[in-house]
């Protein structure tokens, strides 16, 4: 286990982050605290998992305490390490620490969009396509920085992918891999193919937004009717 993997667990992809809650984030402190501050991603899988704990739920947690600088991660992405702060706190101490981190995430949180070109997609597509049509967040983290994709984009294109079919992300969160007709595909079509995937996503949320709208409008008039 990565604790920042660049590609699949960064973005969080299919998973709120808003669904998982402090009480279970102090158990993954706890496991942590408890070795020593300090965690491998060797160590990992056999440490948490009995408590409950899968990947995605735990990069979800890394994310918010790092966030608020509760925790670190080393360069290599192998080592969790808790702040001194949160090292030497327990109980309700910790505890307030946890809460304080998921309140600040949550007051930050804004509108997300994809930003990237369809041309940059494409890169990242045959990026995949090189690799078997595949990549695992090991993989991601050996490959991605070097065609110069960093988290943020890796995640905004495979969201999108995501969404309209291109691509699916392996039941344990691990591994993306392209549809087997992208995989198959003419290299010179990803670009439009991409810009296309790009306006099926704007235009969905722009109907969300309008039906939105018309459910807060409704919801209105029947309160002031009913005044």
């Amino acid at each position: 286990m990565r604790f920042a993997a660049p590609l699949v667990l960064a973005g969080l992809l299919a998973t709120p982050v808003l669904a998982f809650t402090p009480e279970r984030a102090a158990i993954l402190v706890d496991a942590v605290r408890a070795n020593g501050c300090q965690m491998s991603g060797e160590q990992a899988p056999a440490a948490l998992e009995p408590l409950g704990l899968d990947a995605i739920e735990v990069q979800s947690f890394v994310d918010i305490l790092y966030g608020a600088e509760l925790v670190t991660v080393s360069d290599n992405l192998e080592q969790l390490i808790l702040s001194d702060a949160l090292c030497s706190a327990e109980g309700d101490a910790s505890m307030a620490l946890i809460v304080a981190a998921f309140e600040e995430q949550e007051a930050g949180l804004e509108p997300w969009e994809p930003d990237f070109t369809p041309e940059r997609a494409a890169d990242f597509i045959a990026v995949l396509r090189g690799n078997g049509c595949a990549m695992t967040d090991v993989e991601a983290g050996e490959i991605l920085p070097d065609h110069e994709f960093s988290p943020a984009l890796s995640r905004d294109i495979v969201t999108v992918m995501l969404e309209v079919g291109m691509a699916e992300i392996s039941q344990d969160a691990l591994e993306v891999r392209l549809s087997e007709t992208l995989c198959a595909a003419d290299p010179a079509s990803d670009a439009p193919a991409m810009a296309e995937a790009l306006a099926t996503w704007f235009a969905a949320e722009a109907d969300d937004g309008a039906e939105a709208g018309v459910e807060s409008g409704a919801e209105s008039g029947a309160g002031e009717g009913s005044e």
